[in-house]
């Protein structure tokens, strides 16, 4: 969520300084917006994500076992109910 809000502040941004006539100044807060953004990834690291409860766990070693996200999991094994 909070990548999310990142990314809507420096499009915000860069919007603003587009409506100033500022091309510079907007891809210079975009490029910025991506480095903040980058580097709050590379803090947080990998994360694994329990597909019936949605509990987060943190600091462990990777297991090789383990896939990447599925969407067809998440249903497989409990995920939230459909939206209509």
């Amino acid at each position: 969520m909070l990548g999310i809000a990142i990314v809507i502040v420096g499009a915000l941004t860069s919007v603003f300084f587009l409506s100033r006539s500022e091309p510079l100044f907007a891809m210079l807060s975009l490029g910025g917006t991506a480095a903040v953004d980058y580097l709050l990834y590379r803090l947080v690291g990998d994360v694994t994500v329990c597909y019936a409860c949605h509990t987060i766990y943190r600091g462990f070693e990777k297991n090789p076992k383990h896939a990447t996200f599925d969407l067809k999991d998440l249903e497989k094994y409990g995920g939230r109910e459909p939206r209509f």
